[in-house]
């Protein structure tokens, strides 16, 4: 049986690059996965996946602004994600926050904010970096500090030394990674990553709601207009 538009979940993304669009999208799906949603019944649509965080706040506040002027439908949820680059947690999710409350946006949001970078997140978990580049043994992942491409550097490193070949700067093996990594062992390293994984759960979890609530109404109207119809005759 086919699932109708009107039966997924969409879920839009606002992204900074092919890391995280690799790394996001298949987290995404897991934690679905988890909370009993087939992949059948989820949409994905990235308005934006170049340009870095001012792309993505320019195209974010874009979608806010023709949502306000009626050209635009809110997302059941939607993923934005921005590298930290130590400009801090909280400062980059209040740039998030702003657009929204600006153009009264309803939608549930959940912002990653990766810090320094995405390819950091992508090596916090050994053991599952170790499994995804079949290797006999990687390095640790560098120290938290703010030196720019340090952990881009760090991930190509891994992979060479795993004898293989980066095609993208290792966002190739993010899906891999996304899927398999351990989430509490890389929430205790970074406590921005639990808070995503945490607002992507509740966000999921209020989409499926909505959408059983629509489902629910659309039951009982099909239900009560025969006795309507009944009735006036």
């Amino acid at each position: 049986m086919e699932t109708s538009v009107a039966d997924t979940i969409t879920i839009g993304y606002f992204l900074e690059d092919i890391a995280q669009d690799r790394f996001f999208k298949a987290l995404v799906i897991r934690i679905a996965e988890d909370l009993g949603l087939s992949d059948a019944e989820i949409r994905h649509e990235t308005r934006n996946a170049t340009g870095g965080a001012g792309r993505v706040m320019a195209e974010l506040a874009s979608f806010f602004r023709d949502y306000s002027t009626g050209n635009a439908s809110p997302f059941d949820l939607t993923v934005v994600a921005v590298d930290g680059n130590c400009h801090g947690y909280l400062e980059r999710i209040k740039q998030v926050t702003k657009r929204a409350d600006r153009w009264v946006y309803p939608g549930q949001l959940a912002c990653a904010v990766p810090d320094p970078h995405i390819e950091r997140w992508y090596l916090l978990d050994r053991t599952t970096l170790q499994t995804v580049l079949g290797a006999a043994e990687v390095a640790e992942c560098p120290a938290h500090k703010c030196e720019r491409d340090r952990y881009k550097d760090a991930l190509v490193k891994s992979i060479r030394s795993a004898g293989l070949t980066p095609q993208f700067g290792g966002a190739e093996y993010g899906p891999d990674i996304a899927r398999r990594l351990d989430l509490y062992r890389v929430g205790k390293e970074d406590g921005g990553f639990a808070l995503f994984v945490d607002a992507l759960k509740s966000g999921l979890l209020e989409a499926i709601r909505s959408r059983e609530s629509a489902a629910s109404r659309t039951d009982n109207g099909q239900r009560t207009r025969p006795r309507q119809m009944d009735n006036e005759t």
